[in-house]
Formats: structure tokens, sequence, C-alpha cells
């Protein structure tokens, strides 16, 4: 799960991303926000993400519904009588199949898309002075759209995984993550 993850080099950002066997996506609205950046968000989210789906509080589930393509999921959360927040699923978010290889390419950093195309044509010559655009692209060239995805899955799992963990004997004063207080007391072992 990743947070606030940035794609296509930064030109949009995904509230929620769950990656795995399929590359899934949670664009958080609520009441008070507006939709005035969907519009572009849609078309970002839909050349990387298998599924999609739109949080949104009640003000504006019936607009997302009209909004977003129809194989995006529309949830809505509102609060119940004792204040707890409810989830309702207005529609389910379908498989989505029409990704672009070069906008899913450009989630990897540099040395992850070197490795990759490495990894994946071994006589395939990458010049290891390629730019990190360049090594993207040579990827969406060179790999099918599934392989694509199972590779891009794989190294962003592997950068979860690659986090140090403080444990609780490691003085959190001492770490350079602005949230290493929260991180610390999250990740007690």
């Amino acid at each position: 799960m990743f947070e606030e993850l940035q794609i296509e080099h930064g030109s949009a950002r995904v509230d929620l991303a769950l990656i795995g066997s399929e590359l899934q996506a949670y664009e958080l609205k609520s009441d008070a926000d507006d939709f005035g950046r969907l519009h572009n968000q849609i078309h970002a989210y839909n050349r990387v993400f298998d599924r999609i789906t739109i949080v949104t509080g009640p003000l504006h589930a019936q607009g997302a519904l009209k909004i977003v393509p129809s194989w995006w999921g529309v949830m809505c959360v509102s609060r119940n009588a004792a204040g707890a927040l409810v989830g309702e699923t207005l529609r389910e978010a379908s498989l989505h199949d029409r990704q672009d290889p070069q906008s899913i390419a450009m989630l990897l950093w540099r040395d992850e898309a070197l490795l990759a195309l490495q990894a994946e044509a071994e006589q395939h010559k990458t010049s290891t002075r390629a730019t990190r655009t360049q090594l993207q692209a040579e990827l969406a060239r060179t790999l099918g759209l599934s392989a694509l995805r199972t590779a891009v899955a794989q190294f962003l799992l592997n950068r979860t995984f690659s986090i140090k963990v403080p444990t609780r004997s490691a003085p959190s004063g001492g770490l350079s993550h602005p949230d290493a207080n929260y991180l610390d007391s999250r990740f007690q072992l």
C-alpha cells in the first residue's frame, strides 16, 4: 500500500495505491473537496491502474457516479448516528486493461528500470548511461503489458520491504524522516 503515490513523474498523485497482482488506485474526495483536478486525474489514473475507486462523502457521491468512467468503482463514506464511519459501495470497480506501458514504466526509479531491462532481456544491450526516461521508454517498448505490470509491481513491493523499520531500542530522535516518531510507534517489534 502506497499513500500519495506519484505517477507519470509527478504529474499526478493518487491518494492510495494497492500493489499486488493488480495495480489498484483509490482517490479520496471529501465533501470539502471539489472535482477541479479530477478530469486530469481520471486520465492519468486510467493510463496506470487496473482498477480504480473514488471514495467520496455523501455530498459528491451522485456526482462521482456521473463523472468517472463506468468501470471505476464509487464508494460513499458517511457517519452513522453514533459518529462511526460507514462505507457503502455504490458501484464496484471493474478490471481495466487499456493502460499505457510508458505510464506504468514511469513508476520505476532509474536503477529499477535498468535492472528490469537487464533481467528481461539478457542479450539486450542497455546503456548504463541512459537516463531514467530513456530506460523507462525502452522498458515500455521491450516488455508486454502483463510482464511490465508484474515487473513494476515487484519493484514497488521490494521498496516497501527494504524500508528499515526502527526497533524499540532505536532512539527515534536519530531518524531523519519527519514522521519518525509516528513510524516508530506504528512498527514496534
